[in-house]
């Protein structure tokens, strides 16, 4: 293996920021603790995309010839990482590294300096995509949902699919034999913790018990959530296939066993066939997200967004019924959904939203990315909490998290949000935060450029967004760019930098603050061989990872 031009500092200024930064990345030998430059799960717990400033990253010196390409490190032909690289230093060891579960379930440590594999272990056999007639996605998958890492243990937490030979049939592989397993590993070491892994397939839903987990015709891609001593994970459709109704599954970690299987789609009025590997045989309502994690506001809900599998489907009870939502659903299909542990260790539902107008979105609503709680700067006094979520609707909706709205609680029937933006076009992932300089939010719509809304409150107290700029070039017209995230450099204003992977031009960056002309000044970059879809990079201490198309990790940093 191998391994925002809005800043206007002064000269000696730009130097002794230059000297501060290249001392804190450990140029001159410091050592720095645990903690503030790891990246130990998928963003802030609120998915709001905003790293945060503890990353070592000023723009003044990315925007410059000492940022470049430092190492590279390659892997098997075919094999990539779908499960972002994890950034995280072992207060036993004291050394920053980089932990890594590709598609074919080979898991890697990686030191951050210098990209050396420390440790590698595959921990079973990887399911096929052929299989599901999938393989523009990967040839096997195995881990596709990004790990989450508990700092308390060293420890972490993934789902990784592979087959039991036989299980439900006559063959060693195929769909129906296709399992789930949940691992728990030494971060360091990449060994079992005792007592894992844990086969998770064939629970019944806690709220629908006709409707088994059956791990060969589902799929786990959104980022881990952990709570406490539960680790949570969204599943939705494979490729569209089988059975698309979406799945929480909960796992105590500390008891060793399964604490919660939740289905979208329950009840006598959800579709349903036993015949498991019926081509959409299960109902709609998967939890995909383009990998964005399940999100939360810090008082133990869990945030999600349940797709409409393809084209949502009429449900008799709240068709035109306007429901409020607090009000029990068991039916979920394009909706913003809000769930709390309940005292059993199960989940129940709080709280929902759904388009007044889901019926007639072709199919193009919520579903491509997850739930943002933006930082607390983002709030009125009316409104504690901010949420959005884009959509393949050209939309960025804007909800206040204490009470996302229910079906047709709005002015005449419509949606009872705080704000409905339009975009340029359809958008996957969600939006990236940023929560200084007055507030920004950032959306990178299909085949357009990244565009940029400022935050404010109007005169009567309520919150709004307004377009404030966007970027010179425009993203490709594909899917699979990734989600915009961002950086600050020790929280200071004007430090802002919004990163966004590209599936042919790589890793791109913009300085966070529009000019004066409303353009986002692209920070220069060095080339590298484009980005895994729906991606988005990982940071460490003044360094940048990221997976690039070929399934390699990247290394960017200050070049010795």
């Amino acid at each position: 293996m191998n391994p925002a031009g809005l800043i206007n500092h002064s000269s000696e200024g730009r130097f002794i920021r230059l000297f501060s930064f290249l001392a804190a990345a450990g140029f001159f030998g410091q050592v720095l603790p645990l903690a503030p430059t790891d990246s130990w799960r998928d963003v802030d717990l609120g998915q709001s995309s905003y790293a945060g400033g503890n990353h070592n990253l000023d723009p003044a010196v990315v925007d410059s010839s000492l940022f470049g390409l430092l190492w590279k490190v390659d892997f098997n032909p075919g094999e990539t990482h779908y499960a972002r690289p994890l950034v995280y230093t072992p207060p036993s060891t004291n050394k920053q590294i980089v932990f890594l579960a590709s598609t074919e379930n080979i898991l890697r440590v990686l030191d951050a300096e210098t990209g050396e594999v420390l440790k590698e272990r595959k921990v079973d056999e990887p399911f096929h995509m052929s299989e599901a007639f999938c393989t523009q996605v990967s040839e096997t998958l195995g881990v596709l949902g990004t790990p989450t890492i508990d700092p308390g243990t060293d420890t972490a937490y993934f789902f990784a699919k592979s087959y039991i030979p036989y299980y439900r049939d006559n063959t060693p592989t195929g769909i129906i034999n296709g399992v789930y397993y949940f691992y728990a590993v030494d971060v360091k070491t990449l060994e079992d913790r005792e007592g894992f892994p844990i086969l998770v397939d064939g629970l019944p839903a806690d709220n629908d018990p006709r409707r088994y987990f059956i791990g060969g015709t589902i799929l786990q891609r959104p980022s881990m959530l952990q709570l406490g001593d539960i680790v949570y994970a969204g599943f939705g459709a494979m490729c569209d296939a089988f059975n698309l109704t979406g799945t929480i599954m909960g796992v105590d970690v500390k008891q060793k066993k399964a604490a919660t299987n939740w289905v979208t789609q329950a009840g006598p009025d959800s579709p349903f066939s036993d015949d498991w590997t019926a081509w959409h045989g299960g109902g709609p309502g998967g939890v995909w997200q383009a990998g964005q994690g399940l999100s939360t506001d810090g008082n133990g809900n869990i945030f999600f967004v349940v797709s409409s599998g393809g084209g949502s489907l009429p449900d008799p009870v709240i068709d035109t019924i306007p429901r409020r939502g607090n009000a029990s659903i068991s039916v979920l299909s394009e909706a913003v959904v809000r769930v709390t542990p309940a005292t059993d260790g199960g989940l129940d539902l709080a709280d929902f939203f759904r388009p007044y107008n889901y019926q007639f979105d072709d199919g193009r609503g919520l579903g491509s990315g997850g739930f943002a709680i933006l930082d607390s700067h983002f709030s009125s006094p009316s409104v504690a909490r901010i949420g959005a979520v884009a959509n393949r609707n050209h939309q960025i909706l804007i909800f206040d998290v204490s009470d996302l709205g229910g079906y047709r609680q709005g002015l005449n029937g419509t949606d009872a949000i705080l704000q409905a933006i339009p975009t340029s076009g359809e958008v996957y992932g969600s939006v990236g935060a940023y929560p200084l300089d007055g507030g920004y939010i950032y959306a990178s719509p299909i085949g357009h450029p990244l565009a940029a809304y400022k935050f404010s409150i109007t005169d009567v107290g309520r919150p709004q967004f307004v377009f404030a700029g966007q970027s010179e070039v425009s993203s490709l017209e594909q899917r699979g760019t990734g989600i915009p995230t961002v950086t600050s450099f020790r929280e200071e204003p004007g430090t802002g930098i919004v990163w966004l992977t590209d599936p042919v031009e790589g890793l791109r960056a913009w300085h966070a603050i529009p000019g004066e002309n409303g353009v986002l000044k692209q920070i220069d970059l060095p080339t590298i061989n484009g980005a895994n879809r729906y991606s988005r990079p990982s940071f460490g201490d003044g360094k940048v990872y990221v997976v690039d198309a070929a399934g390699s990790v990247v290394c960017l940093g200050v070049k010795a």
